[in-house]
């Protein structure tokens, strides 16, 4: 089986059991906005200037492990943190951080074995701190959209100056 469709496997089995669907329409601006993004990457990124890449395996060629991840495992991912998202300070703090642990513990793995490739000077510390400032962003953006754009933008503009794209 492929990695990249047992992820998305499991993380459709988690949306469903523990996603709160009801919060779903308020969840979904900000599913879009995550993929968007994640498209924006591809496009600036795309056989190019990649600081990451998601490496196809044996039964899902590129394109549609960028698919995969960008429709499936993304936004259900980013809708169960979000559905989730403890109002308690401290407890926003450990929601955070766990899954900037699952992202990041995922990626490690797929690293390691070959499914996840860095370039431009990009490494697991880059991905630990990118993780850290997109699920900010993510809350950021779901509780305030219209100030989170521009903080995006800014954002992008930081990380293709650092790694050399501009």
């Amino acid at each position: 089986m492929s990695i990249h469709v047992a992820i998305a496997l499991w993380t459709v089995w988690a949306a469903w059991r523990w996603g709160r669907w009801t919060q779903f329409p308020q969840c979904y601006p900000t599913l879009l906005y995550l993929s968007c993004f994640q498209l924006l990457y591809e496009f600036f990124s795309h056989e190019k200037f990649y600081v990451w890449r998601l490496e196809p395996d044996q039964l899902i060629n590129y394109t549609g492990v960028v698919m995969l991840h960008t429709f499936c495992i993304y936004p259900l991912t980013a809708f169960l943190y979000l559905t989730r998202f403890p109002e308690v300070e401290w407890r926003a703090a450990v929601h955070i951080a766990k899954w900037v642990l699952i992202y990041i513990g995922v990626e490690w793995v797929g690293y390691r074995l070959g499914y996840i490739t860095y370039s431009h000077g990009w490494n697991c510390w880059w991905s630990l701190f990118f993780d850290v400032h997109m699920f900010l962003m993510l809350r950021f953006h779901h509780t305030k959209p219209v100030w989170s754009i521009p903080m995006t933008i800014l954002s992008i503009f930081f990380y293709l100056i650092l790694f050399g794209y501009l």
